[in-house]
């Protein structure tokens, strides 16, 4: 917001016309460099009163060439502006059936993704007081993409540390720059999916987010933002994402998006296989089978208990511990030795693995054994019920 009013007043600086001066502000103004201190304190008080009809002769009292002016000019332009800002901002937020033109820089853009409605429009307006130079760079598209990449690497709390510890920034700056990246290429959105991951997987950040309901405007878009990256080369960092903010509608919808008819998968499959098994239920248990055949390592880990073996997990193996968490089974009963639960993956990715080869291989066996002799009768049983438990569709 500060930026905002500091071109606010450069403008207003340069656009004056001396001749149109109104000569009782000007006296006040010159007043303001009276020796008597009384006097000065007077003129200010009246001129803050007079309010933004003086606009004219306080801007052009930022040239004058006495200190003692232009010092107490500039205060009383600042607070004024500041007080006709906000006031412009309320009749917005206030407008909620649109009547009025608004020139906000970036609204057009804001009202066709995000919304209208009182606590869009709340929000918008937090976001023209924090980014109004970034809002402005997402309207006239110049420059854009360089604008957003060094704006987030500036919101970055590790390289903004004060003495009181690092300068978190609000969701609205970061919500900015999400909106602009909207705006962007594919191949330019790319460079911001890792640093937009960090904002808003830093604890105090995510805390601003996670708790408020679904229709908060910052964790709408937020959960957008993590589908977007879904889509991208760091498709892993959106997952992750869904699966810290517990985004379940997200996730459900990416996974099935990532393992249905596919032939090869990488690394990032196993998020979307957690995410199928933490959100999901019955149904996706056919959507994981297929990847039971998938040997890509993904996790290679150490622990003392396994005795100096270095424990290996492959897509497979995630895959079949989540299978396991569906149909509430144990992976004990399996030989996972070393599976550690989590709130947020089901279990830790890093943890669903192996010392040897030859016990990954009795596991598998042993859940294919399972599938074909009871798996299937399990999953028509399970569909039943839970077609049972549905509301009657109503006549």
């Amino acid at each position: 917001m500060a930026v905002a009013i500091t071109m606010l007043v450069t403008v207003s600086t340069h656009a004056q016309d001396n001749s149109a001066l109104n000569p009782e502000y000007q006296a006040l103004i010159n007043q303001l460099g009276n020796p008597s201190y009384q006097v000065r304190e007077r003129a200010h008080a009246k001129l803050v009163k007079v309010g933004m009809s003086a606009r004219s002769e306080l801007a052009a009292a930022l040239r004058s060439p006495d200190l003692e002016i232009r010092s107490r000019a500039r205060r009383i332009f600042v607070d004024l502006m500041y007080e006709d800002f906000e006031q412009k901002l309320q009749r917005f937020i206030d407008d909620v059936e649109g009547k009025q033109e608004h020139d906000l820089p970036g609204w057009n853009l804001y009202q066709k993704r995000i919304g209208t409605t009182s606590e869009d429009r709340k929000f918008f307006a937090s976001m023209v007081r924090a980014e109004s130079k970034v809002l402005r760079a997402i309207e006239t598209k110049k420059n854009l993409a360089e604008l957003l990449q060094e704006r987030v690497k500036q919101l970055q709390p590790y390289g903004n540390y004060t003495p009181s510890g690092p300068r978190i920034p609000q969701i609205q700056s970061i919500a900015t720059v999400m909106l602009g990246a909207s705006e962007l290429t594919p191949a330019e959105r790319e460079t911001l999916v890792s640093p937009v991951y960090n904002l808003l997987n830093y604890s105090q950040i995510k805390s601003q987010i996670i708790d408020k309901p679904d229709n908060d405007v910052g964790k709408r878009m937020t959960r957008e933002w993590a589908e977007i990256a879904c889509q991208s080369r760091s498709k892993t960092l959106g997952l992750m994402l869904i699966l810290n903010y517990g985004f379940e509608e997200s996730g459900i919808k990416v996974a099935r998006e990532m393992l249905s008819n596919k032939e090869s998968f990488s690394t990032s499959e196993q998020y979307a296989a957690i995410c199928a098994a933490r959100f999901g239920g019955v149904d996706e248990v056919e959507l994981l089978i297929p990847l039971l055949n998938q040997q890509t390592l993904v996790h290679s880990w150490s622990t003392p208990q396994a005795g100096g073996k270095l424990i290996k997990t492959q897509l497979r193996d995630t895959v079949l511990i989540m299978l396991l968490h569906l149909t509430k089974q144990s992976p004990e009963d399996y030989g996972f030795k070393f599976s550690r639960p989590s709130p947020i993956y089901v279990y830790e990715v890093y943890s669903c693995g192996f010392t040897e080869d030859e016990n990954r291989e009795k596991a598998h066996a042993k859940w294919k054994t399972w599938w074909d002799e009871s798996g299937k009768q399990w999953l028509e049983k399970a569909k039943a019920a839970k077609a049972a438990e549905k509301p009657a569709e109503p006549k």
